[in-house]
């Protein structure tokens, strides 16, 4: 699919929801990657997000599409253990991710925002930033659903599971545009997986991890039933990528035959890097900074930055020695709506 296809796709759960328009949206990223040095700012609400941010380090140092690459990656997870989930209300996830990308561009001044967090781009249309600013803000979810839909389209007896958090699960963004673009709905299964990212963040190849995705791969696979086919995972987390494995082995354990993992971590950079896009230089400038409000634990740096270290030691490294910052953005958690 090209780039601008997937560039509309990322861009239309914003669109139906009232956000400035997906052309004007594709001009300013146009405008973005006709540029020889840009800072891109790479967000989510813990460090599932940190993939992606690798990915970009990766491909900018293989293609040397850009002479000059800042990435930063700025966690948007308010306090440790003051995660998006455990929100009573979507009005508060909303108003703190709001201040959390007022405070990264305020920091920062990227040229492009992604927002690598499914939980967060569900929230991306009801922000004011992103009615208001003119850097461009592209979240995930567009990127999931687009690879959803042209597996569907290509595997017409498929069934997709969209694995996801309670925020991504209850909002329905992805199951509804793939409704919308001609997927029966009964093609589609949604499976909620509760405190499994904080398992992933915390230890990644531990048994509470294992245990949580063979959990939810059974509830998933009997709501699936005697249908057969393919089964296409839509790992709608950014934190699941990092237990791709897991899932396929958990399916098939429970009794899907064929399993195909889709993993939008590994797409989303895809509009930075257009087909017409040429090497500008031999040796590219990259360089990788993690910010964050939230402490992140050893624990944390150690499980994620090892995931991480094979794609992009830069990003490992940025992880091991990240910036607490707790000015980074405004947080009360005692604040009413």
């Amino acid at each position: 699919p090209s780039t601008l296809l997937l560039l509309a796709m990322l861009m239309a759960h914003s669109v139906h929801a009232g956000a400035p328009a997906a052309d004007t949206v594709a001009a300013r990223i146009a405008r973005v990657v006709q540029r020889d040095s840009i800072t891109v700012l790479v967000t989510d609400s813990g460090l599932g997000g940190l993939a992606v941010a690798a990915d970009l380090d990766a491909r900018v140092r293989k293609t040397g599409a850009y002479a000059k690459v800042r990435i930063i990656f700025a966690n948007a997870l308010p306090e440790s253990n003051r995660g998006y989930n455990r929100m009573k209300t979507t009005q508060q996830k909303v108003r703190v991710f709001n201040d959390a990308l007022v405070g990264m561009a305020r920091e920062y001044a990227p040229d492009v925002i992604l927002v690598a967090c499914n939980t967060l781009s569900v929230l991306i249309p009801q922000t004011a930033f992103v009615a208001d600013s003119p850097i461009p803000v592209l979240g995930i979810v567009g990127t999931g659903v687009e690879m959803l839909h042209d597996r569907l389209v290509a595997e017409p007896g498929s069934t997709a599971i969209i694995f996801g958090t309670e925020t991504t699960i209850g909002a329905g963004t992805h199951r509804r545009m793939l409704i919308e673009r001609g997927i029966d709905p009964g093609r589609i299964v949604t499976q909620a997986c509760p405190n499994l990212a904080g398992a992933i963040e915390t230890d990644a190849s531990g048994s509470t991890v294992a245990s949580a995705v063979q959990g939810f791969s059974a509830e998933a696979s009997s709501a699936i039933g005697t249908r057969g086919g393919r089964v296409l995972a839509g790992l709608c987390c950014t934190h699941y990528g990092y237990a791709a494995d897991r899932f396929r082995d958990a399916l098939a354990a429970n009794g899907a035959g064929m399993v195909e993992i889709i993993d939008p971590n590994t797409r989303m950079n895809d509009v930075l890097f257009p087909p017409d896009r040429r090497r500008v230089t031999q040796s590219p400038l990259c360089t990788v900074d993690v910010v964050s409000r939230a402490v992140i634990s050893p624990e944390e740096r150690s499980s994620i930055g090892g995931l991480v270290e094979a794609v992009s030691p830069a990003t490992a490294a940025a992880l091991r020695t990240y910036l607490l910052n707790r000015d980074l953005f405004p947080f009360n958690p005692d604040a009413t709506e």
